[in-house]
């Protein structure tokens, strides 16, 4: 499975966020840009799509910024990378448009594992929360500093 740049920054953003989340606070694009070192530029591409998806919201104004807009316990690292890339491995393109008519065919039995593949992923990548990353991270940097 390859992570695209939009969905990588897309979940740097998400956990930039998180970060605040507890303070209630909204956080400028710019500051997010900058703490997590994507191209401002982009990174508004990235959040209107976290916001459509109902990830995050924005508050406009001076003092506007951006927020979750759910726990961070209640977003996945799956919802994130499907605001961004839609499915999270594609299966469509490798049954091609020729109906299968030999059930012991390579192309019908390897379509029925990439589809487990898909479903076992996306088991895993919605069992993952922001919180869990979060609090991976702040393991982290805690283990850093001993």
């Amino acid at each position: 499975m390859r992570v695209s740049a939009k969905a990588e920054y897309a979940c740097r953003a998400v956990l930039e966020l998180t970060r605040y989340h507890d303070k209630a606070e909204v956080i400028h694009i710019s500051d997010i840009a900058v703490r997590q070192s994507i191209p401002e530029k982009y990174l508004v591409q990235i959040l209107l799509q976290l916001q459509r998806a109902g990830l995050v919201r924005s508050k406009r104004g001076a003092t506007g910024g951006y927020s979750l807009a759910r726990a961070p316990g209640e977003i996945s690292l799956g919802d994130v990378i499907r605001a961004m890339d839609g499915a999270l491995i594609s299966v469509e393109s490798l049954s091609g448009d020729a109906e299968i008519t030999d059930q012991l065919s390579g192309q019908h039995v390897l379509k029925d594992v990439w589809l487990g593949v898909q479903e076992k992923l996306g088991e895993i990548m919605d069992g993952i929360t922001f919180e869990d990353i979060s609090r991976q991270a702040q393991k982290s940097l805690s283990m850093y500093y001993i």
